[in-house]
């Protein structure tokens, strides 16, 4: 059974989603964060893509880790000294900003966990086809490539395993060596299927004309309603930020945590922008007890 946001007309959700990403990217506060992750995870969880997220767990993990660390490492910017590493000056203010980078990149994946339960490949093709046929397979393709190829390469360790063939055992030169092994399958598997849909494509005449057969979506008045509420909040919050609300300088002096008036302001219209998904939900769950 499809979710009440599913049903919305594919530009809505297409819109929402691009709109999220670049808040996630201007908006560079702890407080905003930590709601963009909270709202991101209800959303992931009320789409029951869960499964999906647990998956993609360690390598969230790592990643996050990874731009955690390096940024002080890197940086030595900042008045509050936290301590010398070899001659480094390890500062507050880097290890705060690392953070904040960290915890953007984490949402940002998960928020495509989401996305890629939401937006169908048929929903993606029926927005662009028309206009842009070789930019809508184009980002297809390149949205699903990372899921595709992680689902490969776990078919071919699993069937590499069966034979006894495994880059967590053995000597360090033996497992280099079986790990080039899985990448030059993963590539040669991986190719062999792009020609194949390549030819495939070109056989059917993608491109050359107008689509004769594609999943029709019927824009409604209520799918102009969400593009309103959508792009006024966006308006509101965008104005917000390019006033200084809703983002923490942290070089050369970081500024206080506390949320001014017109950063709650903000804020409230971050919630009612990135909950709209969930508020979707609520409204036909309200709906659904008070007509039964």
């Amino acid at each position: 059974m499809k979710s009440r946001f599913e049903e919305f007309h594919p530009l809505v959700s297409f819109i929402f989603f691009v709109l999220a990403l670049s808040l996630f990217i201007l908006m560079i506060h702890p407080v905003f964060l930590l709601l963009g992750l909270i709202f991101i995870l209800m959303i992931n969880i009320t789409y029951r893509s869960v499964e999906q997220l647990r998956q993609w767990a360690a390598f969230m993990i790592i990643s996050s880790l990874f731009i955690f660390l390096l940024n002080p490492l890197f940086n030595e910017r900042g008045r509050h000294v936290l301590f010398m590493f070899h001659q480094h000056r390890i500062t507050a203010e880097s290890l705060i900003y690392g953070g904040m980078s960290a915890l953007s990149l984490v949402i940002i994946m998960a928020m495509f966990v989401s996305y890629n339960k939401i937006m169908t490949p048929n929903k993606l093709l029926y927005l662009f086809s028309k206009i842009l046929p070789q930019f809508a397979v184009l980002l297809m393709l390149t949205l699903r490539f990372i899921p595709l190829m992680k689902r490969r390469l776990d078919e071919i360790s699993s069937i590499q395993l069966s034979k006894g063939i495994s880059v967590l055992h053995g000597a360090l030169n033996k497992r280099v060596k079986t790990g080039l092994l899985y990448v030059q399958v993963l590539l040669t598997y991986s190719l062999e299927e792009a020609i194949q849909t390549a030819d495939s494509m070109k056989a059917r005449g993608y491109g050359t004309r107008v689509r004769s057969s594609y999943e029709y979506f019927k824009f409604k008045k209520r799918d102009g309603l969400a593009l309103v509420y959508l792009l006024l909040l966006y308006l509101l919050i965008l104005w917000g930020r390019f006033n200084g609300f809703g983002h923490l300088t942290v070089y050369p002096i970081m500024e206080s945590w506390q949320l001014g008036t017109g950063d709650i302001r903000i804020m409230l219209f971050y919630c009612l922008f990135l909950g709209f998904p969930l508020l979707i939900e609520l409204g036909g769950y309200i709906r659904w007890h008070i007509l039964n």
